[in-house]
Protein backbone atom coordinates (compact mmCIF):
# COMPACT_ATOMS: atom_id res chain seq x y z
CA UNK A 1 0.00 0.00 0.00
CA UNK A 2 1.47 3.58 -0.96
CA UNK A 3 2.30 5.89 1.69
CA UNK A 4 0.17 8.96 2.00
CA UNK A 5 1.26 11.58 4.21
CA UNK A 6 -0.35 15.27 4.24
CA UNK A 7 0.22 18.29 6.27
CA UNK A 8 -1.81 21.51 6.97
CA UNK A 9 -0.75 23.86 8.97
CA UNK A 10 -2.44 27.28 10.39
CA UNK A 11 -1.31 30.29 10.55
CA UNK A 12 -3.14 33.65 11.51
CA UNK A 13 -6.32 33.41 8.86
CA UNK A 14 -4.18 32.19 6.61
CA UNK A 15 -4.12 28.11 6.10
CA UNK A 16 -0.63 27.16 4.64
CA UNK A 17 -1.29 23.52 2.61
CA UNK A 18 1.52 21.33 2.68
CA UNK A 19 1.30 17.85 0.96
CA UNK A 20 3.76 15.03 1.15
CA UNK A 21 3.12 12.20 -0.52
CA UNK A 22 5.29 9.03 -0.78
CA UNK A 23 3.60 7.22 -3.23
CA UNK A 24 5.13 3.77 -4.32
CA UNK A 25 7.43 5.60 -7.34
CA UNK A 26 8.86 7.83 -4.31
CA UNK A 27 9.36 4.91 -1.92
CA UNK A 28 12.16 3.64 -4.49
CA UNK A 29 13.67 6.82 -4.89
CA UNK A 30 17.36 6.55 -3.27
CA UNK A 31 16.80 9.70 -1.39
CA UNK A 32 13.94 8.45 0.56
CA UNK A 33 14.84 5.02 0.82
CA UNK A 34 17.22 5.31 3.79
CA UNK A 35 16.14 4.20 7.07
CA UNK A 36 16.97 5.67 10.42
CA UNK A 37 17.66 4.14 14.36
CA UNK A 38 15.14 5.24 15.77
CA UNK A 39 14.32 2.99 18.62
CA UNK A 40 17.18 0.35 20.14
CA UNK A 41 15.08 -3.11 19.79
CA UNK A 42 15.32 -5.71 22.83
CA UNK A 43 13.46 -8.83 22.36
CA UNK A 44 11.82 -10.65 25.82
CA UNK A 45 10.68 -14.17 25.33
CA UNK A 46 8.76 -15.76 27.90
CA UNK A 47 7.37 -19.20 28.97
CA UNK A 48 4.16 -18.30 28.39
CA UNK A 49 1.57 -16.53 25.46
CA UNK A 50 1.34 -12.70 27.04
CA UNK A 51 -2.59 -11.99 26.79
CA UNK A 52 -2.38 -8.25 28.41
CA UNK A 53 -0.64 -4.87 27.62
CA UNK A 54 2.95 -4.75 29.49
CA UNK A 55 2.67 -2.95 32.27
CA UNK A 56 5.19 -0.33 33.48
CA UNK A 57 5.73 0.76 36.79
CA UNK A 58 8.72 1.27 39.42
CA UNK A 59 9.04 -1.17 41.46
CA UNK A 60 12.34 -2.48 42.49
CA UNK A 61 15.38 -0.79 43.53
CA UNK A 62 17.31 -1.04 40.01
CA UNK A 63 17.87 1.39 37.90
CA UNK A 64 14.74 2.75 35.26
CA UNK A 65 11.45 0.93 35.31
CA UNK A 66 10.19 -2.27 35.39
CA UNK A 67 7.81 -4.49 33.09
CA UNK A 68 5.17 -6.48 34.23
CA UNK A 69 4.03 -8.98 31.83
CA UNK A 70 0.81 -11.20 32.39
CA UNK A 71 -0.45 -13.94 30.31
CA UNK A 72 -1.35 -18.28 30.87
CA UNK A 73 0.86 -21.08 30.09
CA UNK A 74 0.43 -23.89 28.20
CA UNK A 75 -1.57 -25.71 30.93
CA UNK A 76 -3.64 -22.85 31.38
CA UNK A 77 -1.91 -21.38 34.68
CA UNK A 78 -2.21 -17.44 34.47
CA UNK A 79 1.66 -15.97 35.35
CA UNK A 80 2.66 -12.92 36.01
CA UNK A 81 6.07 -12.03 35.20
CA UNK A 82 8.38 -8.92 36.62
CA UNK A 83 11.26 -7.87 34.14
CA UNK A 84 13.71 -5.43 34.77
CA UNK A 85 16.60 -4.24 32.83
CA UNK A 86 20.28 -4.92 33.71
CA UNK A 87 22.92 -2.31 32.32
CA UNK A 88 25.85 -4.76 32.51
CA UNK A 89 23.71 -7.11 30.12
CA UNK A 90 22.38 -4.70 28.33
CA UNK A 91 19.30 -7.32 28.64
CA UNK A 92 16.29 -7.57 30.05
CA UNK A 93 15.92 -10.07 33.08
CA UNK A 94 12.88 -11.72 35.18
CA UNK A 95 12.91 -10.52 38.45
CA UNK A 96 9.80 -12.33 39.37
CA UNK A 97 7.92 -15.33 37.91
CA UNK A 98 4.34 -15.82 39.97
CA UNK A 99 1.10 -18.20 39.72
CA UNK A 100 -1.65 -16.34 39.70
CA UNK A 101 -4.65 -17.96 41.93
CA UNK A 102 -8.14 -18.49 39.79
CA UNK A 103 -9.97 -16.52 42.17
CA UNK A 104 -7.66 -13.10 41.70
CA UNK A 105 -9.11 -11.34 38.88
CA UNK A 106 -7.02 -8.08 38.56
CA UNK A 107 -3.95 -6.25 39.27
CA UNK A 108 -3.23 -2.58 39.47
CA UNK A 109 -0.08 -0.27 40.58
CA UNK A 110 -0.59 2.94 42.58
CA UNK A 111 1.49 6.41 42.67
CA UNK A 112 5.03 6.68 43.62
CA UNK A 113 5.00 6.57 47.47
CA UNK A 114 7.51 8.10 49.57
CA UNK A 115 10.49 5.71 49.11
CA UNK A 116 10.20 6.84 45.41
CA UNK A 117 9.10 3.26 44.24
CA UNK A 118 5.26 1.95 43.57
CA UNK A 119 3.44 -0.65 45.05
CA UNK A 120 1.91 -3.77 42.99
CA UNK A 121 -1.72 -5.63 44.25
CA UNK A 122 -4.13 -7.84 43.39
CA UNK A 123 -7.65 -8.08 43.73
CA UNK A 124 -9.62 -10.87 44.64
CA UNK A 125 -13.62 -10.90 46.14
CA UNK A 126 -12.53 -10.08 49.78
CA UNK A 127 -9.13 -8.85 49.36
CA UNK A 128 -6.30 -6.60 47.96
CA UNK A 129 -3.36 -8.38 48.26
CA UNK A 130 0.54 -6.13 48.08
CA UNK A 131 3.55 -7.06 46.13
CA UNK A 132 6.72 -7.21 48.40
CA UNK A 133 9.62 -7.75 46.29
CA UNK A 134 12.35 -10.03 47.50
CA UNK A 135 15.09 -8.17 49.98
CA UNK A 136 18.50 -9.65 50.94
CA UNK A 137 17.39 -13.63 52.25
CA UNK A 138 13.60 -12.69 51.67
CA UNK A 139 12.20 -14.27 49.42
CA UNK A 140 9.10 -12.09 47.69
CA UNK A 141 5.98 -12.52 49.09
CA UNK A 142 2.05 -11.17 48.88
CA UNK A 143 0.66 -9.81 51.83
CA UNK A 144 -2.75 -8.85 52.88
CA UNK A 145 -3.29 -5.01 52.00
CA UNK A 146 -7.19 -4.44 52.75
CA UNK A 147 -10.21 -6.59 53.28
CA UNK A 148 -12.96 -5.30 50.85
CA UNK A 149 -16.07 -6.17 49.29
CA UNK A 150 -17.62 -4.97 45.88
CA UNK A 151 -19.72 -6.15 43.29
CA UNK A 152 -17.11 -8.85 42.11
CA UNK A 153 -18.30 -11.43 44.55
CA UNK A 154 -16.98 -14.82 41.84
CA UNK A 155 -14.90 -17.03 43.37
CA UNK A 156 -13.37 -18.26 39.90
CA UNK A 157 -12.28 -15.47 38.13
CA UNK A 158 -12.65 -16.28 34.03
CA UNK A 159 -10.03 -13.80 33.28
CA UNK A 160 -7.45 -12.04 34.93
CA UNK A 161 -6.81 -8.01 33.80
CA UNK A 162 -5.60 -4.79 34.73
CA UNK A 163 -7.96 -2.85 36.45
CA UNK A 164 -8.43 0.78 38.07
CA UNK A 165 -8.93 -0.24 41.63
CA UNK A 166 -6.17 1.76 43.28
CA UNK A 167 -5.38 5.93 43.34
CA UNK A 168 -4.71 8.48 45.54
CA UNK A 169 -8.31 9.63 45.60
CA UNK A 170 -7.61 12.51 48.16
CA UNK A 171 -4.07 13.99 47.13
CA UNK A 172 -2.03 12.76 49.95
CA UNK A 173 0.50 10.60 48.45
CA UNK A 174 -0.89 7.44 49.96
CA UNK A 175 -2.03 4.78 47.26
CA UNK A 176 -6.09 4.71 48.23
CA UNK A 177 -8.61 1.77 46.96
CA UNK A 178 -11.80 2.40 45.09
CA UNK A 179 -14.69 -0.04 44.63
CA UNK A 180 -18.24 -0.37 43.29
CA UNK A 181 -20.86 -2.33 44.89
CA UNK A 182 -24.29 -2.92 43.84
CA UNK A 183 -25.82 0.33 45.64
CA UNK A 184 -23.25 1.99 46.79
CA UNK A 185 -19.13 3.14 45.70
CA UNK A 186 -16.36 1.65 48.39
CA UNK A 187 -13.58 3.85 48.89
CA UNK A 188 -10.26 2.99 51.37
CA UNK A 189 -8.57 6.21 52.11
CA UNK A 190 -4.83 5.67 53.72
CA UNK A 191 -3.22 7.86 56.37
CA UNK A 192 -0.04 8.67 57.05
CA UNK A 193 0.11 5.78 59.71
CA UNK A 194 -0.42 2.99 57.34
CA UNK A 195 -4.38 2.45 57.88
CA UNK A 196 -7.07 2.75 55.56
CA UNK A 197 -10.43 4.27 56.77
CA UNK A 198 -13.53 3.07 54.54
CA UNK A 199 -16.38 5.09 53.49
CA UNK A 200 -19.28 4.58 51.21
CA UNK A 201 -20.69 6.92 48.64
CA UNK A 202 -24.61 6.81 47.40
CA UNK A 203 -23.50 6.28 44.07
CA UNK A 204 -25.01 3.05 42.84
CA UNK A 205 -24.03 0.62 39.99
CA UNK A 206 -25.28 1.27 36.14
CA UNK A 207 -28.19 -1.70 36.21
CA UNK A 208 -29.13 -3.37 32.80
CA UNK A 209 -32.29 -5.57 32.58
CA UNK A 210 -33.05 -7.73 29.43
CA UNK A 211 -35.79 -10.37 29.00
CA UNK A 212 -33.57 -13.06 30.92
CA UNK A 213 -30.84 -11.39 32.47
CA UNK A 214 -30.10 -8.34 34.85
CA UNK A 215 -26.16 -6.51 34.09
CA UNK A 216 -24.42 -4.03 36.09
CA UNK A 217 -22.05 -1.91 35.23
CA UNK A 218 -19.85 1.08 37.46
CA UNK A 219 -19.97 4.35 36.76
CA UNK A 220 -17.95 6.15 35.05
CA UNK A 221 -16.34 8.75 37.86
CA UNK A 222 -13.89 12.08 36.75
CA UNK A 223 -11.64 13.27 39.45
CA UNK A 224 -11.32 16.78 39.64
CA UNK A 225 -11.63 20.02 41.89
CA UNK A 226 -14.97 21.42 41.13
CA UNK A 227 -15.18 23.90 43.76
CA UNK A 228 -11.92 24.95 43.20
CA UNK A 229 -10.51 25.30 46.48
CA UNK A 230 -7.51 22.86 46.06
CA UNK A 231 -8.66 19.92 46.81
CA UNK A 232 -9.81 16.86 44.66
CA UNK A 233 -13.59 16.61 44.27
CA UNK A 234 -15.38 13.67 42.84
CA UNK A 235 -17.84 13.40 39.92
CA UNK A 236 -20.52 11.94 38.21
CA UNK A 237 -22.55 12.48 35.60
CA UNK A 238 -26.47 11.80 35.02
CA UNK A 239 -28.84 13.45 32.49
CA UNK A 240 -28.54 17.47 33.00
CA UNK A 241 -26.61 17.02 35.67
CA UNK A 242 -23.20 16.69 37.55
CA UNK A 243 -23.07 15.28 40.94
CA UNK A 244 -19.96 16.54 43.26
CA UNK A 245 -19.16 14.70 46.15
CA UNK A 246 -16.71 17.30 47.35
CA UNK A 247 -13.85 16.45 49.18
CA UNK A 248 -13.58 17.76 52.86
CA UNK A 249 -10.94 19.19 55.05
CA UNK A 250 -10.46 15.76 56.81
CA UNK A 251 -9.36 14.27 53.48
CA UNK A 252 -12.88 12.29 53.24
CA UNK A 253 -15.62 12.66 50.61
CA UNK A 254 -19.25 14.46 51.14
CA UNK A 255 -22.38 12.31 51.17
CA UNK A 256 -24.44 14.67 49.57
CA UNK A 257 -23.33 16.08 46.04
CA UNK A 258 -23.42 19.45 44.94
CA UNK A 259 -25.81 19.57 42.21
CA UNK A 260 -24.49 21.53 38.92
CA UNK A 261 -26.92 22.01 35.33
CA UNK A 262 -25.69 20.85 32.01
CA UNK A 263 -27.98 21.04 29.07
CA UNK A 264 -30.79 18.19 29.40
CA UNK A 265 -29.26 16.97 26.20
CA UNK A 266 -25.91 15.55 27.61
CA UNK A 267 -26.05 11.78 29.65
CA UNK A 268 -23.16 9.88 31.06
CA UNK A 269 -23.38 7.03 29.01
CA UNK A 270 -23.22 6.70 25.17
CA UNK A 271 -26.29 6.06 22.94
CA UNK A 272 -25.80 2.92 22.63
CA UNK A 273 -25.99 1.58 26.07
CA UNK A 274 -29.38 3.34 26.80
CA UNK A 275 -32.94 2.05 26.44
CA UNK A 276 -36.01 3.31 25.45
CA UNK A 277 -39.42 3.33 27.48
CA UNK A 278 -39.67 -0.17 26.66
CA UNK A 279 -36.88 -1.66 27.17
CA UNK A 280 -35.90 -1.38 23.24
CA UNK A 281 -32.80 -0.33 21.35
CA UNK A 282 -33.13 3.12 20.33
CA UNK A 283 -34.54 4.15 17.55
CA UNK A 284 -31.19 5.24 14.94
CA UNK A 285 -33.87 6.88 12.13
CA UNK A 286 -33.39 9.73 15.24
CA UNK A 287 -30.84 10.52 17.36
CA UNK A 288 -29.26 13.50 19.08
CA UNK A 289 -27.21 12.25 21.87
CA UNK A 290 -24.72 14.06 23.85
CA UNK A 291 -22.10 11.84 25.92
CA UNK A 292 -19.50 12.98 28.28
CA UNK A 293 -15.89 11.71 27.54
CA UNK A 294 -13.84 13.81 29.58
CA UNK A 295 -13.78 16.33 32.42
CA UNK A 296 -10.34 18.61 32.67
CA UNK A 297 -9.08 22.04 32.26
CA UNK A 298 -8.30 21.71 28.82
CA UNK A 299 -7.83 25.45 28.15
CA UNK A 300 -5.36 26.23 31.15
CA UNK A 301 -7.52 28.63 32.70
CA UNK A 302 -7.32 26.79 36.28
CA UNK A 303 -11.62 25.69 35.58
CA UNK A 304 -12.80 22.62 35.01
CA UNK A 305 -14.11 21.79 31.32
CA UNK A 306 -16.46 19.15 30.16
CA UNK A 307 -15.72 17.20 26.22
CA UNK A 308 -18.68 15.67 24.81
CA UNK A 309 -19.59 13.15 22.05
CA UNK A 310 -22.06 14.77 19.96
CA UNK A 311 -23.96 11.88 17.80
CA UNK A 312 -26.83 13.26 15.01
CA UNK A 313 -28.51 9.99 12.99
CA UNK A 314 -31.37 9.60 10.89
CA UNK A 315 -30.20 5.98 9.99
CA UNK A 316 -28.07 2.75 10.88
CA UNK A 317 -25.38 4.56 7.87
CA UNK A 318 -26.49 8.02 8.39
CA UNK A 319 -24.77 9.20 11.55
CA UNK A 320 -22.31 12.59 11.88
CA UNK A 321 -20.16 12.13 15.48
CA UNK A 322 -18.76 15.52 16.20
CA UNK A 323 -17.10 16.45 19.91
CA UNK A 324 -17.93 19.68 22.14
CA UNK A 325 -16.22 21.41 24.60
CA UNK A 326 -18.18 23.34 27.51
CA UNK A 327 -15.86 25.92 29.09
CA UNK A 328 -16.36 25.92 32.81
CA UNK A 329 -16.69 29.68 33.94
CA UNK A 330 -17.34 31.21 37.84
CA UNK A 331 -20.98 32.67 38.18
CA UNK A 332 -21.21 34.26 41.74
CA UNK A 333 -18.18 32.01 43.16
CA UNK A 334 -19.82 29.23 41.80
CA UNK A 335 -19.16 26.69 38.87
CA UNK A 336 -21.44 26.75 36.10
CA UNK A 337 -21.42 25.99 32.45
CA UNK A 338 -23.53 27.08 29.37
CA UNK A 339 -26.19 25.45 27.09
CA UNK A 340 -24.22 26.20 24.12
CA UNK A 341 -20.62 24.28 23.52
CA UNK A 342 -17.56 26.95 23.50
CA UNK A 343 -15.97 25.51 20.27
CA UNK A 344 -16.19 22.22 18.67
CA UNK A 345 -14.54 19.70 16.28
CA UNK A 346 -16.37 18.51 13.11
CA UNK A 347 -15.85 16.37 9.96
CA UNK A 348 -17.99 15.33 6.97
CA UNK A 349 -16.83 11.58 8.27
CA UNK A 350 -17.86 9.78 11.40
CA UNK A 351 -15.15 10.30 14.53
CA UNK A 352 -14.27 8.76 17.31
CA UNK A 353 -11.19 8.02 19.47
CA UNK A 354 -10.98 11.20 21.33
CA UNK A 355 -7.69 12.16 23.23
CA UNK A 356 -5.91 14.38 24.62
CA UNK A 357 -2.13 15.73 24.23
CA UNK A 358 -0.25 18.71 25.31
CA UNK A 359 1.69 18.99 22.57
CA UNK A 360 4.06 21.55 23.37
CA UNK A 361 3.89 21.60 26.81
CA UNK A 362 1.96 24.85 27.28
CA UNK A 363 -1.13 23.71 29.32
CA UNK A 364 -3.47 24.26 26.70
CA UNK A 365 -4.57 20.51 25.16
CA UNK A 366 -4.51 19.55 21.42
CA UNK A 367 -7.04 16.77 20.40
CA UNK A 368 -6.46 13.30 18.23
CA UNK A 369 -9.32 12.00 16.59
CA UNK A 370 -9.74 8.79 14.60
CA UNK A 371 -12.27 10.17 10.99
CA UNK A 372 -14.00 7.17 8.93
CA UNK A 373 -16.35 7.78 5.91
CA UNK A 374 -18.77 5.18 6.35
CA UNK A 375 -20.89 4.17 3.74
CA UNK A 376 -22.15 0.89 1.60
CA UNK A 377 -19.00 1.35 -0.93
CA UNK A 378 -16.79 1.65 1.70
CA UNK A 379 -18.25 -1.02 3.53
CA UNK A 380 -18.39 -3.13 0.93
CA UNK A 381 -14.78 -2.66 0.01
CA UNK A 382 -13.75 -3.28 3.42
CA UNK A 383 -15.49 -6.31 3.10
CA UNK A 384 -13.68 -7.43 -0.11
CA UNK A 385 -10.13 -6.24 0.80
CA UNK A 386 -10.02 -6.78 4.72
CA UNK A 387 -8.92 -3.32 5.69
CA UNK A 388 -10.20 0.00 6.01
CA UNK A 389 -8.40 3.73 5.89
CA UNK A 390 -8.64 5.78 8.92
CA UNK A 391 -7.09 9.54 8.85
CA UNK A 392 -5.89 10.30 12.28
CA UNK A 393 -6.42 14.06 12.85
CA UNK A 394 -4.78 16.34 15.40
CA UNK A 395 -6.56 19.71 16.10
CA UNK A 396 -5.11 22.43 18.76
CA UNK A 397 -6.62 25.42 20.35
CA UNK A 398 -5.77 29.06 19.13
CA UNK A 399 -5.41 32.09 20.93
CA UNK A 400 -9.23 32.22 21.81
CA UNK A 401 -9.21 28.79 23.28
CA UNK A 402 -11.21 28.18 19.69
CA UNK A 403 -10.37 24.39 17.81
CA UNK A 404 -9.40 24.91 14.26
CA UNK A 405 -11.71 23.90 11.36
CA UNK A 406 -8.58 22.14 9.93
CA UNK A 407 -6.29 19.76 11.75
CA UNK A 408 -2.83 20.65 13.00
CA UNK A 409 -1.70 17.57 10.56
CA UNK A 410 -3.63 14.90 9.33
CA UNK A 411 -2.13 11.27 8.91
CA UNK A 412 -3.80 8.29 7.12
CA UNK A 413 -3.36 4.41 8.69
CA UNK A 414 -5.18 1.32 8.01
CA UNK A 415 -7.17 -1.43 10.05
CA UNK A 416 -7.11 -4.69 9.09
CA UNK A 417 -9.41 -7.49 10.02
CA UNK A 418 -10.01 -10.79 9.32
CA UNK A 419 -14.00 -12.18 8.80
CA UNK A 420 -12.59 -15.80 9.31
CA UNK A 421 -11.15 -15.68 12.52
CA UNK A 422 -12.73 -12.50 14.00
CA UNK A 423 -9.49 -10.73 14.58
CA UNK A 424 -8.00 -7.04 13.83
CA UNK A 425 -5.43 -5.23 13.67
CA UNK A 426 -5.23 -1.60 14.30
CA UNK A 427 -1.97 0.37 13.73
CA UNK A 428 0.38 1.46 16.55
CA UNK A 429 -0.48 5.71 16.83
CA UNK A 430 1.08 7.40 19.52
CA UNK A 431 1.95 11.21 20.65
CA UNK A 432 5.20 10.83 22.64
CA UNK A 433 8.47 12.57 23.16
CA UNK A 434 10.71 9.92 21.68
CA UNK A 435 13.64 12.79 21.35
CA UNK A 436 13.69 15.04 24.80
CA UNK A 437 12.75 17.92 23.73
CA UNK A 438 9.90 17.76 25.39
CA UNK A 439 7.67 18.44 21.70
CA UNK A 440 5.02 15.30 21.13
CA UNK A 441 6.21 13.77 18.50
CA UNK A 442 3.85 11.21 16.44
CA UNK A 443 5.01 7.21 16.35
CA UNK A 444 3.04 5.14 13.91
CA UNK A 445 3.38 1.83 12.42
CA UNK A 446 3.51 1.10 8.74
CA UNK A 447 2.26 -2.20 7.58
CA UNK A 448 4.01 -5.41 9.63
CA UNK A 449 7.94 -4.42 9.22
CA UNK A 450 7.91 -0.57 9.64
CA UNK A 451 7.44 2.03 12.26
CA UNK A 452 7.60 5.79 11.73
CA UNK A 453 7.99 8.80 13.57
CA UNK A 454 7.31 11.83 12.19
CA UNK A 455 9.32 14.93 14.77
CA UNK A 456 7.65 17.87 16.51
CA UNK A 457 9.09 21.49 16.15
CA UNK A 458 8.79 24.38 18.51
CA UNK A 459 8.08 26.54 15.42
CA UNK A 460 3.84 27.08 15.59
CA UNK A 461 4.05 27.80 12.11
CA UNK A 462 5.74 24.37 11.02
CA UNK A 463 4.91 22.16 14.04
CA UNK A 464 5.67 19.01 12.46
CA UNK A 465 9.15 17.95 10.03
CA UNK A 466 8.42 17.66 6.39
CA UNK A 467 8.92 14.13 5.89
CA UNK A 468 8.69 11.32 8.69
CA UNK A 469 11.61 9.23 9.89
CA UNK A 470 11.25 5.70 9.18
CA UNK A 471 12.82 2.43 10.69
CA UNK A 472 12.33 -1.47 9.64
CA UNK A 473 11.32 -3.12 12.81
CA UNK A 474 8.95 -6.42 12.64
CA UNK A 475 5.85 -5.19 14.34
CA UNK A 476 2.79 -7.25 15.62
CA UNK A 477 -0.34 -7.24 13.34
CA UNK A 478 -2.09 -5.25 16.01
CA UNK A 479 -0.03 -2.84 18.35
CA UNK A 480 -2.44 -0.11 19.01
CA UNK A 481 -2.56 -1.38 22.49
CA UNK A 482 1.12 -0.48 23.04
CA UNK A 483 2.43 0.71 26.29
CA UNK A 484 4.79 3.66 26.74
CA UNK A 485 6.84 5.89 29.41
CA UNK A 486 10.59 6.44 29.67
CA UNK A 487 11.81 3.40 30.75
CA UNK A 488 15.60 4.41 31.64
CA UNK A 489 14.91 7.80 32.71
CA UNK A 490 16.75 9.65 29.85
CA UNK A 491 13.96 12.23 29.25
CA UNK A 492 12.82 10.05 25.99
CA UNK A 493 9.53 8.20 26.08
CA UNK A 494 9.93 4.17 24.88
CA UNK A 495 7.64 1.87 23.34
CA UNK A 496 7.08 -2.01 24.77
CA UNK A 497 4.64 -3.88 22.26
CA UNK A 498 3.14 -7.76 22.55
CA UNK A 499 1.58 -10.15 20.25
CA UNK A 500 -1.90 -11.24 19.56
CA UNK A 501 -4.54 -13.83 18.45
CA UNK A 502 -3.81 -11.59 14.89
CA UNK A 503 -0.26 -13.31 14.94
CA UNK A 504 1.89 -16.82 14.64
CA UNK A 505 1.47 -18.87 17.70
CA UNK A 506 4.95 -19.07 17.94
CA UNK A 507 5.52 -15.11 18.54
CA UNK A 508 2.30 -15.00 21.51
CA UNK A 509 5.55 -15.91 24.01
CA UNK A 510 7.54 -12.54 23.21
CA UNK A 511 7.87 -8.89 23.98
CA UNK A 512 9.66 -6.32 22.39
CA UNK A 513 10.94 -2.96 24.03
CA UNK A 514 12.06 -0.17 21.71
CA UNK A 515 14.29 2.05 23.69
CA UNK A 516 14.11 5.45 21.86
CA UNK A 517 17.52 6.46 20.34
Amino acid sequence: MSHFFRHILLSGNRCLISLGLASLGLLTSPAYAKYTDIFTQHQIDLKFNVNQPVLIADLLPQAGAELVIVGVDDKQQRMLAIYFFDTQTNTYIQQDKINIADNVFAYDVGEAQQDGFQRLYLLDKSMVHRYVPAHLSHESTWVNGETVSSMYLSDKAESFREMDFIQDLNNDGLDDIILPHFEQLNLWLSDCCGDRHPQSLPIAARIEINQSSVSYDDQELYFQDMDLDGKTDLVTVEQGQLNVFTQNENMQFSLIPINIKIDQSIYAVDWWKMKGPSGQEMDQSDIQHRAVKAIDDFNSDGIPDIALQFTKSSGVLDKTIDFEFFYGALKEGKLSYSDQASTNITSEDTLSNLTFLDRDMDGRQEVSVSSFDIGISQIVGALLSGSIDQDVLIFSMNENNQFGKVPLVSQEVEITFSLSSGTRGQPLIKMIDINGDTFKDIVYSDGDELIRALLATPDQQKPYANRSLRQKLPMPKNPSNATTEDLNSDGKIDVVLHHGPADNSELLKRVIVLLAN
